[in-house]
Parts: C-alpha cells; structure tokens; sequence
C-alpha cells in the first residue's frame, strides 16, 4: 500500500506486518546508491524526516531505524533496487486498539532478532487494524 508516491522514491507501508508500528520501505528506481543524484537524496531526507514526524505524532515512537541493505536481490539473483527499512522504535509501551504493544528488544538492531522464532517481535494487530495504522499515517502525512 503506498503512503506516498513521489518523483524518486515512493513509500510502501507495509501492510502485511506491522510488527513495528509505522514500518514502511522507501523505495526507488535506482540499482546503486552510488547512482542517486543530489535531488534524490533530498527527496530520500524530506520522506525520512516526515515519516519520523507522523510516527512520533501518531504513536509516539521514541527512535527510528533507518537501513538500506539489499542483500536479498543478489543473494536471490534479482535485479537489485534501492530501498530503506524505516522502522520505528519504542522505548515505553504503547497502546493500539485497545491492545498493549511492546517493542521487546527496543535499543537493538531489529534485525538481530528476526530469524529467531523465540525471541522474534510479534506482529499483534489484524488486517483490519494494519489497514486503520495505515490510514492514521496517511491522514497526518504532509509531503505533496
């Protein structure tokens, strides 16, 4: 679902999971950072900055994650693009739908965490209530 679509870069929330509120990918056309122009970086920092922005407004995330990895796309032998993993973070626990949400491992990579089905962050919120985060971000959402 797009939050956003822009000249360069367009945001993709992530509908699928939310296992920290507010996830979205940046994503755009180019294959290499290397190959981004002075505009597209700008438009990269102002999307960065507002989604920070809705996130702390609407659920009050304490800090963000910010990566561009791409090691899927050659590892799978796919033409690779750039995209980042914006992933807010929460310090204090945070109440969504009358459920309490707790960022289990907030001050450590997200990453770290993912492969182990243990220790792994649960995605606690249903389509429906994925689709209203959705909505909450694109109605505070001020990028044109």
């Amino acid at each position: 679902m797009d939050l956003y679509k822009g000249k360069y870069f367009n945001v993709v929330f992530e509908d699928w999971c939310q296992e920290f509120p507010g996830s979205c990918i940046i994503s755009g056309k180019k294959e290499r950072l290397s190959d981004m122009t002075s505009d597209e970086w700008i438009e990269l920092g102002m999307l960065e900055k507002e989604l920070e922005r809705v996130c702390k407004k609407v659920f009050n995330a304490t800090m963000y994650n910010f990566a561009c990895l791409m090691n899927n796309a050659y590892r799978d032998h796919e033409k690779p693009h750039v995209h980042f993993w914006f992933v807010p973070r929460y310090e204090n626990e945070i109440e969504l739908f009358g459920k309490k949400y707790k960022d289990k491992h907030f001050g450590y990579n997200f990453w770290k965490w993912a492969n182990s089905k243990l220790r792994s962050q649960r995605d606690i919120f249903t389509k429906e209530e994925r689709l209203k985060i959705f909505e909450m971000m694109k109605d505070e959402f001020k990028i044109d």
